[in-house]
């Protein structure tokens, strides 16, 4: 073998492993595999020629129906790399909706719509961020705790009942949430948008750097002069916004909140955020890696739909799916060699 055969094979080792080095590069390819296995499934099921699955409508569609999601997890991608935990985000955005929705039916305000549930989401991520940072409650209780608040507050600005904003409310919301740049819906822009800006803070700024530094090693992080209080304090503050940004899209789109059509979407955002590489202990993630854990999940949420299988069994898997990363990232927390490397 010559040498420049030998440095170019060297070479595409090295590239290879930098791409699996990277936070949810082995879900970026376990997605593609399964998005070929729905597109099989489809053509054996319908018989029919062409791409199915695989079709920039149905890969659009999966972004559009990802969009809320995608945007409350990148927000929640910066408390889990602190080390803690947010439990409440599914009860707040239902909280935020009705919020949104009241607004809307009693103002018909856009700006105030908007930026009034996006204010409301960042106190309410304030609160968390005070009780876990400045007051020291465990994150893991704290939020459950004020998800039980933010349903029952739901339910009382709501009275029960499903919260209908008018079809011809203020143009500027629907145009937040409606509009569209060709054939890419707004939804996918404010999903890229979202990513960019804290893909560049968790990468570029010194306080992402401080974040990751908080959650691998609190101790160090605060003798070494960081503020955790003040920093952890910020990212679930960050959450709340981005959780009042998904209530207006969401509202913007749907015009009708349900008191509790939120429940339990906590589950589907930690588990993106889980299969995109983020560990639970924290100091570990990106938001790279979050977005891959989205489209995921996403991937699988539409091939099921598209198999026409129950909901409880759609649950079921997605489930094992969880427990299996969590067990995956405790292993590798523990030092645990699941295969040995030539």
């Amino acid at each position: 073998m010559t040498d420049k055969k030998a440095a170019t094979l060297k070479k595409e080792g090295s590239l290879w492993s930098r791409f699996m080095s990277l936070n949810g590069s082995a879900v970026f390819i376990a997605m593609l595999i399964i998005m070929v296995i729905f597109e099989i499934y489809l053509h054996i099921v319908k018989g029919e020629s062409g791409l199915l699955f695989i079709s920039g409508s149905n890969i659009m569609s999966i972004l559009r129906q990802q969009a809320y999601v995608g945007i409350i997890a990148f927000g929640l991608t910066l408390v889990m790399i602190t080390g803690n935990i947010d439990l409440s985000v599914g009860s707040m955005l239902t909280f935020m909706c009705c919020v949104c929705a009241k607004i809307m039916m009693t103002t018909d305000n856009g700006l105030l719509g908007i930026f009034g549930t996006i204010a409301i989401g960042a106190i309410c991520g304030l609160v968390n961020g005070v009780l876990v940072s400045y007051v020291k409650l465990n994150s893991f209780i704290t939020t459950l705790g004020t998800s039980s608040i933010f349903t029952a507050l739901a339910l009382r600005l709501s009275s029960g009942t499903v919260l209908v904003i008018p079809d011809n409310c203020d143009p500027l919301f629907q145009a937040v949430g409606v509009s569209s740049f060709g054939p890419i819906h707004i939804l996918i822009v404010w999903f890229v948008v979202v990513a960019l800006i804290l893909g560049f803070i968790l990468s570029r700024t010194v306080f992402g750097q401080q974040l990751y530094t908080i959650g691998a090693n609190p101790t160090a992080a605060r003798f070494s002069g960081i503020r955790c209080k003040r920093n952890t304090t910020a990212a679930y503050i960050i959450t709340g916004i981005c959780v009042g940004l998904a209530a207006v899209l969401m509202m913007a789109n749907v015009k009708s909140s349900n008191p509790q059509a939120s429940n339990g979407k906590e589950m589907d955002i930690i588990l993106a955020i889980v299969l995109g590489g983020v560990a639970i202990s924290g100091g570990k993630g990106s938001v790279w890696g979050t977005i891959i854990g989205v489209l995921f999940s996403g991937v699988l949420t539409a091939g099921f739909t598209q198999m026409n299988m129950s909901t409880y069994l759609q649950w079921v898997i997605m489930g094992i799916i969880m427990v299996f990363a969590l067990s995956l990232d405790v292993m590798k927390e523990k030092g645990v060699t699941l295969w040995k490397k030539k």
